[in-house]
């Protein structure tokens, strides 16, 4: 074997190295014939991307690598004018400064040191890793920053990995770019951008980017903003600072327009600067505020500011002041009135009471509990007063005898599917699952029911606390937004509260569209409330009943505007220019203008010539505007007596009356 070698392995070394050679030849082949067959792009993915130095931004993976969410604008390019093709997209030439990445999934970064790899691996590690680079982030673009909503981007992959290609998506549609470039038209509202990384035909990393386009919001400078600005109503006063000692204050929010209320996702609140993310309710939603101060005694001023917006370009600002007088945990802040209510049984008020103290950091189930045990009304809960507190029922010999469903409330109770048991054995104690399976004791403060647990809900000075029964999940006594809503009408057409029925259907073609009761043909008489005081620079609002039937709507008040009123004239040089202020006789504020006859803003108003013994005078009008609103006032000039006497033949003045020899006499 050893002679055979020697005679003949430069053969054998020949034709190995042309089996090489051939083997070699036919790889390349196919790789030429293989990206003959890809898209164009993917054949000349590295060819420079020219003429534009980006800053890269690193992106971080989403969570799913499924395809891009069915929100956005058009993902087209710019004239394209056709539907672009599943193709990877270019990568831009290497910025001068060195770009941050996102890395790929790599091996164990976290191996023990002892664990030394092989050469292989070491190369294997010094391999560029495959990046996704972008200038894409999550923000927000008003109307103005666009033209015609275009909007350009870059997006590529770096050092691709073979059989890796980068896809871009709006919304559903796959964005076409050149060398990694893009440019879409967004739409109004949320654009969603996924970036997509394929390696052979499988989605192997997703990237997920939001951004709103919408119109200027409004701020404290423009209050509203659109045709259609959402109105903003909250549980603080518009029109003055607020007062308080309770640190967990609670701030109520509702907003609306012509479409129907604002929800949380179009709702931002801030607290002094800083963001309220948490919140409970629905259509109206309560954002908790922990208040701070420095010590006993100590008022901090607090600042709430509140947007609210639709996506057809209408936004609304709100801002109020809150005054945080600060009280020690445990200490008294206030006090408080309870009522107890079952009208929707036909029993009306059961008991009412004020003057119950409140403590700082004390939840309201301590203050309900002392109520009912002190009018009669023993309670059994479940939880305890710090947590997870729900009245499950009161008790009270005999109190609950002679209920009775009131008709219209029966008829809707069926209309809903709920089933109404007869009121046996119910006289002594009241709770949930009576009569219905919807039945059950809730809470309003101020007349609103929060979406929390009362060992959650930390009562102020002056609120009044009403512990009212339902028998639909809080659909009968205004509170279905704070209830886990169930049954086949979403509202009813009337609240039971307070001793009284408050009929409010929704009259369609003359017929109930929740009840179906027929309009009766009446004239209505309205009676009118302001649910909410009109100012200066904010609408009011109103809510008119009909003593007929009860119908009721509400209407806006128009803003009252400035009332400015003059404080005087300044003169800088007299009859010519000069400084005028205003203060407005309802809010205080206060501005001023400057009047001048060179640019028409100082006109003469009347004058009284002066004689040789009377001063006269000219009166000015100075015009102008202090934030849109139109003022003017008067100013005068003094015009000197004369002194010089006009006498006629007889030696009298004709204009005084003065004889000429008075004068010799002085």
């Amino acid at each position: 074997m050893g002679n055979f070698w020697k005679r003949h392995k430069l053969h054998i070394l020949w034709g190995a190295g042309a089996i090489a050679l051939a083997l070699l030849a036919a790889v390349l082949g196919s790789m030429l014939l293989r990206a003959d067959r890809m898209p164009a792009d993917v054949a000349v993915a590295d060819r420079p991307f020219q003429g534009v130095n980006l800053t890269p931004v690193p992106l971080k993976p989403s969570d799913s690598a499924a395809e891009g969410a069915s929100t956005g604008g058009t993902g087209e390019g710019e004239g394209s004018g056709q539907e672009p093709q599943e193709q990877p997209e270019q990568k831009p030439q290497e910025t001068p400064e060195t770009p941050k990445k996102e890395e790929s999934d790599g091996g164990d970064k976290d191996k023990e040191k002892d664990d030394a790899p092989a050469d292989d691996d070491k190369k294997d590690d010094e391999k560029p890793r495959m990046q996704v680079v972008t200038d894409l982030t999550n923000k927000t673009i008003a109307f103005e920053e666009l033209e015609n909503g275009k909007f350009s981007f870059y997006a590529y992959l770096e050092n691709p990995e073979e059989g890796a290609y980068l896809q871009v998506r709006l919304g559903d549609t796959r964005c076409s770019g050149s060398n990694g470039r893009f440019t879409v038209t967004l739409a109004q509202g949320e654009n969603i951008f996924t970036l997509l990384v394929y390696q052979n035909g499988t989605v192997v990393r997703s990237y997920t980017k939001t951004i709103v386009y919408r119109a200027a919001m409004a701020d404290e400078d423009n209050k509203t903003v659109g045709d259609d600005p959402p109105v903003i109503e909250t549980n603080l006063p518009d029109d003055a600072d607020y007062d308080t000692s309770n640190a967990n204050f609670v701030l109520t929010v509702h907003a609306y327009n012509s479409q129907g209320t604002i929800y949380h996702n179009h709702i931002r609140v801030l607290l002094d600067g800083v963001e309220i993310t948490q919140y409970t309710g629905s259509e109206t939603l309560e954002y908790r505020l922990y208040l701070t101060a420095g010590a006993v005694g100590d008022v901090s001023k607090h600042t709430v500011e509140i947007w609210a917006w639709d996506d057809r370009g209408n936004s609304a600002y709100k801002k109020h002041v809150i005054n945080y007088h600060f009280k020690e945990e445990g200490e008294v802040i206030g006090s408080v009135t309870l009522r107890l209510d079952a009208t929707v049984l036909g029993l009306g008020i059961l008991a009412e009471d004020s003057g119950y103290e409140v403590k700082q950091g004390q939840p309201a189930s301590y203050v309900v509990k002392e109520f009912l045990e002190d009018n009669g009304f023993p309670a059994s809960y479940s939880g305890s007063l710090d947590v997870g507190f729900y009245l499950q029922r009161i008790r009270c010999s005999d109190a609950f005898s002679g209920a009775a469903i009131p008709e219209e409330l029966q008829t809707l109770l069926t209309l809903d599917g709920l089933t109404v048991r007869q009121p046996e054995g119910y006289k002594d104690s009241l709770g949930e699952f009576d009569y219905t399976q919807g039945s059950g004791w809730m809470c309003a403060v101020n007349g609103y029911y929060p979406g929390r647990g009362l060992s959650n809900v930390f009562l102020g000075d002056g609120d009044v606390v009403t512990i009212a029964f339902t028998l639909a999940y809080g659909k009968d006594i205004g509170g279905a937004d704070a209830a886990n809503v169930r049954g086949n009408l979403r509202t009813y057409c009337g609240t039971w509260l307070g001793d009284r029925y408050i009929p409010h259907h929704d009259f369609v073609e003359g017929k109930c569209s929740i009840c179906g009761k027929a309009e009766e043909a009446h004239e209505h008489q309205w009676t009118e409330e302001v649910t909410r005081e009109a100012t200066c620079t904010d609408s009011g609002e109103k809510t008119l009943t009909c003593g007929e039937c009860g119908e009721t709507k509400t209407e806006s008040i128009p803003a009252l505007g400035h009332d400015y009123r003059s404080g005087g004239v300044v003169w800088e040089q007299e009859g010519e220019s000069c400084t005028a202020g205003f203060t407005c006789t309802r809010c205080g504020s206060s501005g001023t203008i400057h009047a001048s006859r060179a640019d028409g803003t100082l006109m003469e108003n009347g004058r009284v010539e002066a004689t040789c013994g009377q001063d006269g005078y000219v009166s000015y009008l100075a015009v102008g505007s202090i934030g849109g609103t139109q003022v003017r006032c008067e100013g005068t000039v003094t015009l000197p007596a004369t002194g010089e006497h006009t006498y006629n033949e007889d030696g009298v003045c004709s204009v005084c009356g003065r004889k000429k020899d008075e004068e010799t006499t002085e």
